[in-house]
């Protein structure tokens, strides 16, 4: 099962980069606040689902 939450805190991590260098190629204000919005969430669930393979 630990397995499983690694991948996904490492599938969420890569979606969360993603979305940062999505951010910085659009020049629309709320285009970029959206991704960056949308980012930190995915890091934080990356951050969530990483603590549970030490636990």
């Amino acid at each position: 099962m630990k397995l499983i939450w690694l991948l996904l805190a490492l599938l969420l991590a890569s979606l969360a980069i993603g979305g940062v260098v999505s951010a910085t190629r659009e020049t629309d204000i709320v285009s970029v606040v959206g991704d960056l919005v949308i980012s930190a969430l995915l890091g934080w669930a990356a951050i969530a689902a990483w603590k549970r393979t030490s636990s």
